[in-house]
C-alpha cells in the first residue's frame, strides 16, 4: 500500500513548492520555523496530557476487564459472545491470507474526506486503489489527517445500519427459520454484534499495520503526538464498547468513572513520589 494515503491541501503544497524555490536555507524559512514550533507544542501536549490520559484510561480498561473475568456473566452476554465470534471470523480469514487492502484504502480515504467536509473543507479530488489513495482538500488539521486511525469507518457503518434497521424491525425478537426438518432460532441483532466485532478487528489490524509504515499522516503532526492521540481515542472507544456490553450496574458507566478517577489518583501519587 502506498505510504502517502493523504494529500496535503492545495495551499500547503503550493507553499511547500515556494519554500523549495527560495535561495535561502529551507530550514530557516519562516514557514519551516512555524511548523517546527507547532510540532514542539504538540509534543509537549503529548507528554503532559495525552500520555497520562492514555495510561490512566488503558489501566482503567484493564481493571474493568479483570472485574469482568471474575463476574462471568459479562462474558455470557449476547453482545460479547457475538462480538468475539466476529473477531474470530476476521482472525481466521486474515490468517488464511485474505487482505482486503482496497476496502481498507477506500475507508481510509473516505474518512479523510468526511472529516474534511465536517470542518468545512472542499474536496478538490480524491482516488483510491489497492496500492494507495489520496484526498485533495483546501483544509487540513489534526483531526482530518488522523481521521482513519481514530474512526473505525466500517464499524460506524454497521452501527448506522443497526440504528436504521432497528427503527422498523425489532432486532432483539427471536426469529424462527425452518431449514428442512430443523428449525433455526436466532436474533437478527446477533448478526450486527458479529459484524461489529469483525469490522472493529479489521480497523485495529490495519491501523496497527499502517502506523508502523512511514505515514505522512503521522509526520504532519509529529509521530509521537499522533501515536498517543491514536492510542487514547481507540482505548476510549474500547471503553465505550465495554460499557455498552456490560449487563451489570457494577460494570457500568458510573463504576468505570469511579475506577478512572481512582486510577488517575494513583498515577498522580506515583508521579509525585517519583519526581518530587
Amino acid at each position: 500500500m502506498s505510504q502517502n494515503t493523504f494529500r496535503a491541501s492545495t495551499k500547503d503544497r503550493a507553499l511547500k513548492r515556494m519554500d523549495r524555490s527560495q535561495l535561502t536555507n529551507v530550514r530557516r524559512h519562516p514557514r519551516q520555523q512555524k511548523l517546527k514550533r507547532t510540532k514542539s507544542v504538540k509534543r509537549a501536549v503529548a507528554v503532559t496530557l495525552l500520555l497520562p490520559l492514555g495510561l490512566v484510561t488503558a489501566f482503567t480498561l484493564f481493571e474493568m476487564l479483570w472485574r469482568a473475568v471474575i463476574r462471568l456473566e459479562f462474558w455470557r452476554t449476547e453482545e460479547v459472545v457475538f462480538f468475539v465470534v466476529g473477531g474470530v471470523a476476521w482472525a481466521v480469514t486474515y490468517a488464511t491470507g485474505w487482505r482486503p487492502v482496497r476496502s481498507y484504502v477506500f475507508g481510509h480515504e473516505v474518512s479523510h474526506l468526511l472529516v474534511a467536509r465536517a470542518f468545512g473543507g472542499k474536496i478538490l479530488d480524491w482516488d483510491f486503489s489497492a496500492t494507495g489513495g489520496y484526498v485533495e482538500t483546501n483544509k487540513s488539521n489534526t483531526w482530518i489527517t488522523l481521521a482513519p486511525y481514530l474512526l473505525p469507518f466500517y464499524s460506524l457503518i454497521v452501527l448506522l445500519l443497526f440504528g436504521l434497521v432497528g427503527t422498523i424491525w425489532n432486532l432483539h425478537a427471536m426469529q424462527h427459520l425452518s431449514v428442512g426438518a430443523a428449525t433455526l432460532n436466532f436474533k437478527p441483532v446477533w448478526f450486527f454484534y458479529a459484524m461489529l466485532g469483525l469490522t472493529w478487528c479489521f480497523h485495529a489490524t490495519f491501523t496497527w499495520k499502517t502506523v508502523f509504515i512511514e505515514q505522512s499522516d503521522l509526520e504532519t503532526n509529529g509521530e509521537f503526538f499522533s501515536m498517543l492521540l491514536i492510542f487514547l481515542v481507540n482505548v476510549l472507544l474500547l471503553v465505550g464498547l465495554f460499557i455498552a456490553a456490560s449487563p451489570s450496574p457494577g460494570l457500568g458507566l458510573a463504576e468505570v468513572g469511579r475506577c478512572w478517577l481512582a486510577m488517575a489518583g494513583s498515577v498522580w501519587d506515583f508521579l509525585l513520589g517519583r519526581f518530587w
